[in-house]
């Protein structure tokens, strides 16, 4: 039988009726290696056939429907991609770029991801920082600051940078030293970073403010000598083994957009601004194939991190519980200057598959918390349970209207910062959908609990147990009523969006996050693949 004619035959028996989930599921199969070998080109019968198989709610209750549906856009994606036949590539795109956004569960996950791993054109550069010097020179931190004009006194501590005035000017001097006992490899990838992205403005339609290191005689890093003793010094700092790196930038820099502090709160407009540039900027970056990978900080299991495989850092497309989502949000790195905290920067390299699509979802969930969290910052205080274990309700402090506005100038940026196009997908009415089921579980502080097991206890010091304790609520005589690994603690560390070790509670939040990850990354194939619009692809 020649191959053409095999592909007629697969055409015929996959839709002549209702098969059973195992044999469907191999005849699939059958015919994507069949179109994956490369000498029979699908045809218009092909894709129609697959269509209907995909529009088929016969086996979506099977415990593999996951697999058969990823299997049956895969083989949607071999013809989307396969230049032979430009009218059936697009017949087949039509197909499956929209059904990724308008379908539901296992189909939908399945889909998602299918498109969310079209072959986009993205290399990320060959970064190398310089060698971590493991001995930094010693620098006078007067002499310092005062060659970049500015006085050490005249300083405070932003987290753990010591930020100066520079004389007549708006911009500041930082300080940014390391943790005690971090490994300062992180600031020099950080300065190397800042030096890279300085010299690549082409990457960016959106102009940001990017920080301006200071290069010691061997490199970055450097130790440097008396630091000054100013309020709000972390205690995690040690003067005497600090390593730091130095860099100047517009004061703007440590404005946070959802400031908790009413003195400091943008204006719905300025806020608004503020997102959408972020959402650009982070497209354009991930476009250049350099990824942000801590927007803010994400976490499944924040207590159980020192020994998950995971570290306990969130993976959105897992749909498990999401831990202290406000407290997450609250120093985002990004701001009125564009993005910062460039120590979180890595490149894709050449091939960026899967990872692609879940950093998208990433820093897409995170833009959308801190949309949130500017509305709960209006009643910072107002959190957790009221006297009588009642969870508090703040549902009042959000504005529907603005939401929606909010996570949907976040899609329409990020959108047109990764793909160089508007979104041709219409995701108003899930968008609608989502911020009413956002509103109802981020306003009300169901989920607070969190339980320290044993065998965590077991990995702190006396100290960091008593430290861990001392953050939360407890009962009367506080964390000395508790003996360190004699029990699991159970304590209100949240808000989370979800119970401990549970899923997440608002399942539309992963839902849209697959509808828009892919939607954005199909954006961006579609364009490379046919210069634009595939004629209806995207709904």
């Amino acid at each position: 039988m020649s191959a053409r004619a095999e592909l007629a035959s697969m055409e015929r028996r996959l839709s002549a009726g209702p098969l059973d989930f195992s044999e469907l599921f191999v005849r699939v199969g059958q015919l994507k290696s069949l179109l994956d070998g490369g000498s029979t080109p699908a045809t218009g019968r092909t894709v129609a056939v697959l269509a209907g198989l995909l529009d088929s709610d016969r086996h979506t209750q099977q415990t593999q429907a996951y697999h058969l549906f990823g299997s049956i856009a895969a083989t949607l994606a071999t013809i989307g991609c396969n230049r032979d036949d430009p009218n059936v590539s697009r017949q087949a795109l039509q197909i499956l770029v929209p059904a990724a956004t308008g379908s539901r569960g296992e189909r939908q996950r399945a889909l998602a991801e299918t498109v969310g791993t079209l072959p986009v054109n993205i290399k990320g550069p060959r970064f190398r920082p310089a060698t971590t010097v493991k001995q930094p020179p010693r620098r006078s931190l007067k002499s310092l600051l005062s060659q970049l004009g500015a006085d050490a006194l005249a300083g405070s501590y932003q987290g753990r940078s010591l930020v100066v005035p520079l004389a007549d000017s708006d911009e500041v001097a930082v300080i940014k030293i390391a943790r005690r006992g971090e490994d300062p490899a992180g600031l020099n990838r950080e300065a190397g970073w800042l030096d890279y992205l300085r010299a690549s403005a082409q990457l960016f339609a959106e102009p940001f403010i990017i920080p301006r290191p200071v290069e010691m005689k061997s490199g970055y890093l450097f130790r440097p000598l008396n630091l000054p003793v100013l309020n709000g010094r972390p205690q995690d700092i040690d003067p005497a083994t600090a390593t730091a790196i130095a860099f100047t930038v517009h004061r703007d820099y440590f404005v946070y957009p959802n400031d908790h502090r009413p003195e400091a709160r943008l204006s719905y407009e300025r806020f608004r601004q503020v997102l959408q540039r972020a959402a650009v900027l982070f497209g354009e970056l991930t476009a250049g194939g350099i990824v942000h990978t801590a927007p803010i900080p994400l976490f499944h299991n924040r207590v159980q991190r020192m020994r998950r495989d995971d570290g306990g850092l969130y993976e959105w497309d897992r749909a498990g519980r999401l831990d202290r989502w406000l407290q997450s949000s609250r120093f985002p790195n990004f701001g009125p200057t564009g993005l910062r905290d460039f120590e979180h920067l890595t490149s894709l390299g050449t091939r960026a598959g899967r990872r692609l699509y879940q950093h998208i979802g990433n820093q897409l969930l995170s833009l959308i918390l801190v949309a949130g969290s500017y509305f709960r910052h209006k009643a910072p205080d107002r959190v957790g349970l009221d006297k009588d274990g009642i969870p508090l309700d703040v549902r009042h402090l959000f504005d529907r209207a603005q939401f929606s506005d909010l996570v949907q100038t976040v899609f329409n940026a990020y959108h047109t910062g990764f793909s160089k196009c508007a979104p041709q997908v219409d995701m108003r009415a899930e968008i609608e959908s989502l911020v009413t089921t956002l509103i109802d579980q981020m306003g009300v502080d169901r989920h607070m609990r969190e339980i320290l097991r044993q065998e965590d206890q077991h990995r702190m010091t006396a100290a960091d147990f008593e430290a861990y304790l001392s953050q939360y609520p407890l009962p009367a005589g506080g964390a000395a009523e508790f003996e360190k690994g004699q029990a699991d603690i159970e304590i209100h560390s949240g808000p989370h969006l979800g119970d401990f070790n549970g899923p997440i509670s608002v399942p539309e939040l992963t839902t849209f996050l697959r509808s828009a990850a892919s939607a954005i990354v199909a954006g961006r194939f579609l364009g490379q693949r046919f210069g634009g619009d595939v004629g209806g692809a995207h709904g």
